[in-house]
């Protein structure tokens, strides 16, 4: 009995002796966190909206005349460069007869124009003799008019003469010295010198009538001279327009080179050397591949959001980057989905962004003003609670928060947790109100 109680005593101690190690273990247990610290500003959440690459510019490629693709350089899929030939297209029909016609119309327009110079010459020459007639025909009125204004003098000298030896002889008669039949005579030849003078004093020169006539001429050779121009210059205009229809003719008569507009990748490919082609249907097409577009359909609550010109970062999950774009166009009206068509511009120097690739604008939302914000890996939820732990004196100390809004790296809260608080963001799992902590370097 005695050796029971003996072994019963030491048992107890040794028990008691294990029982204050283990709490004295439990008590040091110190838990290794990694720790952020809090801060106090505007919580901006990141708004994600799907848009799809596009390329910018589509370029059909077609002959200017229709032909056979005698030549073809590249392939679906190639890269060219602007400028690049791509291919070459003989011109198929009478493309041969039509610069027959066409220099046989040249020819006939500079024969007009020819005959139109020498008719114009002729009217110049008509217009330079009229003139001359009507110089010579004023010469001759101003000579006539002087050998009338003469005669007219010399009638008037007669008639004097005439009238006073009437007078004289009058006088004799009715002296009774001559007969009075003398004094008659004399008297009927003074008349008749008088009627004379009259007749030559009223009389006009028959050469006035022909100055007259000379002058009107003038004027119809003018009218005709004029007429000539016109001839000509209508058919300098016919010959010049027979030579661009030739030129036009011979240049569709000849092979056309075609050549890329810009700088792409062909995507389409609808025909092979010696295929017929026309300048209605393109048989190919090169897609720009710089730069860029990006594009999107948005409600009209999301409208708001975007501005013509406005930067935006647009997410790339194929390519694993963001890049920046620049907002070309916003549309006032909705499409047939009755969304808004958003497109934005992007750099593809290097033409990793392919047409067709998913994206998304990454737009800036400022949700909460000047608000906690923590690590969201430093928040736990337990038995729905949610609270973090703050490190006082090397102390995980719980404290309750409520989540406001909250992103995949940062989350917003309230709660009595002070500004530029240290919180644990790596181990909390593990920790309890109290427990002491030690705090990891950022490479350990």
């Amino acid at each position: 009995m005695k050796r029971l109680f003996l072994m019963a005593v030491v048992l107890f101690f040794v028990t008691a002796c294990n029982q204050e190690e283990t709490n004295k273990k439990i008590e040091e247990r110190i838990t290794p966190v990694k720790v952020e610290s809090v801060k106090k500003e505007d919580f901006v959440v990141e708004r994600k909206l799907v848009a799809r690459a596009t390329a910018a510019d589509t370029s059909p490629i077609a002959p200017e005349t229709p032909g056979e693709l005698a030549t073809l350089n590249v392939a679906k899929g190639d890269r060219v460069e602007k400028g690049e030939t791509l291919a070459v297209v003989r011109p198929g029909g009478d493309a041969d007869s039509q610069v027959e016609l066409q220099q046989i119309a040249v020819r006939q327009a500079e024969t007009q124009l020819e005959n139109a110079k020498i008719s114009k010459q002729q009217a110049a020459e008509g217009v330079e003799n009229a003139k001359e007639q009507v110089n010579l025909a004023k010469q001759a009125s101003k000579s006539e008019a002087s050998q009338t204004a003469q005669a007219s003098e010399t009638a008037k000298q007669q008639y004097e003469q005439a009238q006073q030896i009437a007078d004289e002889t009058k006088k004799l008669a009715d002296e009774g010295t001559i007969p009075d039949a003398l004094y008659q005579q004399a008297q009927n030849r003074a008349d008749q010198a008088y009627a004379q003078y009259q007749q030559l004093s009223g009389e006009k020169p028959q050469s006035s009538s022909a100055v007259a006539q000379a002058e009107a001429q003038v004027n119809q050779a003018e009218q005709q001279l004029e007429q000539a121009r016109v001839a000509e210059e209508q058919a300098e205009l016919q010959l010049e327009q027979a030579n661009v229809q030739l030129n036009q003719a011979q240049e569709q008569a000849e092979n056309e080179a075609i050549t890329a507009p810009v700088t792409g990748e062909v995507s389409t490919l609808d025909a092979d050397e010696g295929d017929m082609v026309t300048n209605q249907q393109p048989f190919a097409t090169i897609v720009s591949l710089n730069p860029m577009t990006i594009a999107a359909s948005v409600t009209a609550e999301q409208l708001s959001l975007f501005t013509k010109g406005q930067e935006l970062e647009v997410d790339l999950p194929s390519l694993e980057e963001q890049v920046k774009s620049t907002v070309s166009y916003v549309s006032s009206v909705p499409d047939d989905t009755g969304l808004y068509p958003v497109e934005a511009t992007v750099e593809n120097g290097d033409e990793k962004i392919k047409p067709g690739m998913m994206a998304s604008f990454l737009l800036p939302e400022n949700v909460v003003e000047d608000t906690l914000i923590v690590p969201t890996d430093s928040v736990v939820e337990e038995n729905g609670e949610t609270f973090v732990y703050q490190v006082v004196e090397e102390k995980a100390v719980r404290v309750a928060v409520s989540v406001t809004e909250s992103q995949t790296d940062f989350t917003a809260v309230s709660g009595d947790l002070p500004e530029e608080a240290t919180v644990v963001t790596t181990g909390q799992l593990t920790l309890s109100d109290g427990d002491k902590v030690t705090i990891m370097e950022e490479d350990s």
